[in-house]
């Protein structure tokens, strides 16, 4: 009798120690946040993080702001070794560079960065979540408001963004549709690029590309775009509130409850960058309908549609 209360004395001493084990790795699941600067877009992605961390027992134990400093983020990475995290989240392009460049031992998940292929993020302990949205979801949301078009015109610098149409000119076509391309490498050159396209193009298509896109030839393209009744459709709502047609873009919580759910399985598989760059689970399509009726375009069949953004 006496064996038996020991037997059974060891075995619950065994079973508490294992779930004290389990509870304790369980609860050392943690996480540290790195703002390239203070954007309400970035705030917006921190706190959908932390309310998908919350419901994932992730504890943020960091929150910090470079206030687009380098000199700031080796600081911080200091810092950040010290607390030992489990993962690193990265939100904007300087943060993820900063962690690419000085960190190679902890998993880091990378969000908003702007065409992310031309800073080379991808290494074995990185993944993240591309800013721009699948063109075949971009051109379902496009063709949603102007019906079948036939000719998608796009101005590009190929330093800045041909990776991006290298990446969707195959799949532009797969959908019936021609890409006529102009090809720049000055700001100067976009007036003669919109004189070349009008007239060829039922729709002219806005890249994330700063040679093409500048406050001075926004305001140029917009007008051109207009008088010409062509629509201008962009990967960004920015432009759609400043007077483009419309747009199929990420909403930044759901990119940070996205970036929780990866942080989630890099916890379970430990194998990050098997993970590879996502595009966002989630987006929306933002429509001006100012625009829209000075285009002379009917948005009667979605006017109830409750998950289009419709400006103002």
């Amino acid at each position: 009798m006496i064996n038996k209360t020991r037997i059974y004395l060891v075995l619950i001493i065994i079973l508490s120690a294992l779930l004290h084990c389990s509870y304790c790795a369980y609860a050392e699941k943690t996480v540290v946040v790195i703002k390239s600067q203070d954007l309400s877009a970035y705030n917006k992605v921190v706190k959908g993080f932390q309310d998908e961390c919350f419901k994932n027992d992730i504890t943020i134990k960091s929150i910090y702001n470079l206030n687009g400093k380098i000199k700031i983020g080796q600081k911080i990475v200091r810092k950040v070794r010290k607390e030992k995290p489990d993962i690193i989240l990265a939100i904007g392009v300087l943060a993820a560079t900063v962690v690419k460049e000085k960190i190679e031992d902890i998993p880091i998940v990378f969000c908003m960065v702007i065409n992310h292929a031309r800073f080379q993020l991808m290494e074995s302990n990185i993944t993240g979540i591309s800013t721009e949205i699948a063109i075949e979801d971009q051109l379902k949301g496009f063709q949603s408001i102007l019906g079948a078009f036939k000719n998608l015109g796009v101005i590009y610098d190929p330093s800045k963004t041909g990776n991006i149409i290298a990446n969707a000119e195959n799949k532009i076509e797969d959908a019936g549709i021609n890409l006529v391309k102009y090809e720049i490498s000055n700001s100067k050159e976009v007036s003669e690029a919109m004189e070349n396209l009008i007239g060829k193009i039922d729709a002219l298509w806005l890249l994330p590309d700063s040679t093409v896109v500048t406050k001075k030839s926004f305001g140029f393209i917009k007008s051109t775009a207009l008088e010409n009744r062509t629509p201008l459709l962009c990967t960004s709502d920015v432009f759609v509130k400043a007077g483009a047609l419309a747009s199929v873009s990420s909403n930044h919580k759901d990119v940070g409850k996205q970036a929780a759910g990866l942080a989630r399985k890099i916890l379970e598989l430990s194998m990050p960058g098997s993970l590879g760059i996502v595009y966002p689970d989630r987006f929306k399509l933002t429509i001006n309908t100012k625009t829209a009726e000075k285009l002379g375009l009917e948005l009667k069949e979605i006017k109830n549609d409750t998950k289009i953004n419709f400006y103002p």
